[in-house]
């Protein structure tokens, strides 16, 4: 239970669902009645992002509120353009009185010189609606989200996930899975069972409290890291809900090498300390050694213990202004030299910190001799300090591969360094392109990991007879 859970005294009383959609023209106006079937519901929000298809206009025919991106822009942006819409749609509610407004009871007097009388606006009169996120191509079941709905409006849950049951033709998605759900778990304690289901019912509370999003296919992992890490009540609950499922085909094999980098990346960008190191290691590890043996034993102050049922006991510790600047100075200066490094964007403290013991020129020349075309992004480079950099130049190099890899390619195939050289089927001939080279890394790594699953299921039945 958290601090927004059960014993808080507003809870949402409505519900907005956002629907981000892409080419879903066939099965978009089945998913918006559906949803409309919600109790709790009264808004649907369309997000057609990027569409070649008629998604929009067959998404405003069904009653749903639509708002279109010129390009696709990942699921990431299209959920934070939906709940923008949905902010920008109540305030528009509470400027016009809202619905149940009434000139006789809640309108100030009229004025001479005005057209009319002004409701009398209460902005605490109203809590924000939770946000009900749906898949687009759940079609007839997605009315099968009532549950998620529940949970937040009536048991004070503040995160609610769908345990969607098994997907018919799903296949191959354990390798994201279980990366997802050893990150987490590392990250937070708590071990998800589908760290991945994107059909989530969420306090507009905890919704601020998580952003920014991750971007792309990460966004699942990253909203539940951050939930939990900031004490909101995050619980899974079985959910009915059917949505087409990823093939094996090299369509497929894209989408989930797709996912495994964006989840990758995620994690990369939650990385931090464990909640229950002291402060007084991260003052120790900026100051130097001479300067560490004139300071006084540091006073602790224990935090309020918490409601949350993945709180730990945590100290802060007062560390002198004098010596927070002079930390805060070199971290400046490490930023400054990572910045030579082939990156786009700046590091974050927390990946500065990440990249202390690093030598930048070595790491520079190792990320150069790579052939990948444009800059890594700095939570590809905090992973990519973690990775034998020589053997990965290797398997880049000798990959049949003529054009030169993405820095998204690189960052999956990284991640595989353990397997041997994926195995080109008849239906491609070389040179393959970067993204069908990679799929193929990603489906030689599901085809392990399944087989070792298959080999410990075998041994656990060996073991029971």
């Amino acid at each position: 239970m958290s601090a927004a859970g059960p014993l808080t005294a507003h809870r949402p009383e409505r519900v907005a669902v956002v629907i981000p959609a892409k080419n879903e023209a066939e099965r978009i106006e089945a998913t918006i009645a559906s949803a409309r079937r919600i109790t709790g519901v009264d808004l649907a929000i369309v997000v057609d992002d990027g569409s070649t298809d008629a998604t929009s206009a067959v998404a405003m025919g069904a009653g749903a509120l639509v708002v279109r991106h010129k390009t696709n822009r990942g699921k990431a942006a299209a959920m934070a353009t939906g709940a923008q819409l949905v902010a920008i749609r109540e305030g528009a509610e509470r400027a016009d009185g809202g619905t149940d407004f009434s000139e006789e009871l809640h309108a100030e007097p009229r004025v001479p010189g005005h057209t009319g009388p002004l409701p009398v606006i209460d902005p605490t009169d109203t809590v924000p609606r939770a946000l009900l996120f749906l898949d687009a191509d759940m079609t007839e079941t997605a009315e099968a989200a009532q549950p998620l709905v529940d949970a937040v409006l009536d048991e004070g849950v503040d995160m609610a996930i769908a345990l969607l049951p098994p997907q018919d033709g799903a296949s191959g998605m354990g390798i994201v899975v279980r990366t997802a759900r050893r990150g987490i778990q590392r990250a937070t304690g708590w071990e998800p069972t589908q760290p991945l289901s994107g059909t989530r019912c969420i306090t507009r509370e905890t919704w601020e409290a998580c952003l920014p999003l991750a971007p792309g296919w990460g966004v699942e992992t990253s909203l539940t890291i951050d939930a939990l890490s900031a004490g909101f009540w995050v619980k899974e609950i079985p959910a009915q809900l059917h949505h087409r499922a990823t093939g094996k085909d090299l369509r497929g094999q894209l989408h989930r090498a797709a996912q495994l980098r964006d989840v990758v990346r995620a994690l990369a960008r939650k990385r931090h300390l464990p909640a229950d190191l002291e402060d007084a290691e991260l003052e120790d590890a900026a100051l130097g050694e001479a300067q560490r043996s004139t300071l006084e034993e540091p006073e602790e102050t224990p935090l309020p213990a918490g409601p949350t049922d993945h709180d730990q006991e945590k100290t802060w510790t007062v560390v002198p202004e004098q010596d927070v600047a002079a930390a805060a100075a070199r971290a400046d200066g490490r930023r400054a030299t990572l910045a030579d490094l082939p990156v786009s964007g700046e590091f974050s403290d927390d990946e500065t910190r990440a990249l202390g013991d690093v030598d930048v020129a070595e790491f520079d020349a190792l990320l150069r001799d790579l052939p990948v075309e444009d800059d890594f992004a700095p939570d590809d480079i905090v992973l990519l300090a973690g990775i034998d950099l020589e053997m990965l130049a290797v398997r880049l190099h000798d990959a049949p591969v003529a054009a030169r890899f993405a820095p998204e390619h690189a960052v999956i195939i990284a991640s595989h360094l353990e397997l041997d050289e994926p195995e080109i089927p008849d239906s491609l001939s070389a040179p393959l392109t970067p993204d069908e080279y990679t799929s193929l890394v990603v489906h030689a790594a599901v085809e392990a990991e399944n087989e070792a699953q298959d080999e410990a299921e075998d041994e656990a039945e060996g073991t029971e007879r």
